[in-house]
């Protein structure tokens, strides 16, 4: 296990003020590295935080993957912590491994998600990061575990869709993809851009947009993104089923496989 030695007066330590990034790595290396470094370094010029050059934060990354014995695939998280300017304490990164939960069988039925009770508010600054600070997620997917499902999907102050706890979330409707726009109160995913750019590519007709929550109820597919889940397709929403296969939603699937190998980075 690798030790971590974190000074008392860190911010990251006290008030949860840092950034994080989750990637995966797989036997072939790891998966999209410059996204990830793009929107860390975005994060730390709104936090006033020094995130090193990509190429000194992939070598660090390198040298900690090197120590390890996970199996793959796993997760990556890669902390920025906060610093301390008043006692000059430096912001410094930290990397621990996980297993990856997720499971042939979960993509196989889908998820169950649900519609949370809490609103998202569409004008915090923390939707434009992965702050660390993220009690509010963590007890929204409490909310949604004790449910019996495995995402909870936020409905922001307007009334319009948002995100999931831990995902973006897409629908498609009449052959058109569907996805909540930044302003809703969306996190700027890397398989978020990942998926825009292929539909395109595929010549789908892409809309982001601030869509009622009840449209996800009338979309032919659902599906969620993130880092380690990729695409995930939706099963349920509150009781009601969904359609987890069509032509179009195994065309994205199959065209996101392709790219995100392409764009796997092993040095």
């Amino acid at each position: 296990m690798t030790k971590i030695t974190m000074d008392k007066n860190d911010r990251l330590f006290l008030f949860g003020y840092g950034l994080f990034e989750t990637l995966k790595v797989t036997s072939s290396g790891i998966e999209l590295p410059v996204s990830h470094w793009q929107r860390m370094n975005q994060g730390g010029q709104l936090l006033g935080l020094m995130v090193p050059p990509y190429q000194e934060w992939l070598d660090q990354i390198h040298a900690f993957l090197g120590q390890q014995t996970s199996v793959y695939p796993y997760a990556l998280r890669v902390t920025l912590s906060g610093g301390s300017p008043a006692h000059e304490i430096q912001p410094q990164l930290f990397f621990n491994t996980r297993e990856i939960p997720y499971t042939s069988q979960d993509y196989e039925q889908g998820f169950r998600v649900i519609f949370l009770s809490a609103p998202r508010s569409e004008n915090s600054i923390l939707n434009k990061i992965k702050s660390t600070n993220y009690l509010e997620n963590i007890l929204a997917r409490e909310q949604a575990l004790t449910s019996q499902a495995q995402e909870g999907l936020w409905i922001n102050t307007q009334g319009y869709l948002a995100e999931g706890t831990i995902s973006n979330v897409f629908f498609l409707k009449e052959d058109v993809l569907y996805t909540p726009s930044l302003d809703c109160g969306c996190l700027a995913g890397t398989r978020r851009k990942v998926v825009l750019q292929l539909a395109s590519d595929l010549g789908i007709s892409v809309q982001e947009g601030k869509y009622q929550h009840s449209l996800l109820r009338e979309a032919d597919q659902v599906f969620l993104t993130n880092a380690l889940l990729g695409i995930m397709p939706v099963s349920q929403i509150d009781n009601q089923p969904k359609k987890i296969q069509s032509k179009m939603l195994n065309l994205i699937m199959d065209e996101y496989k392709k790219h995100v190998k392409r764009m796997t980075c092993l040095n």
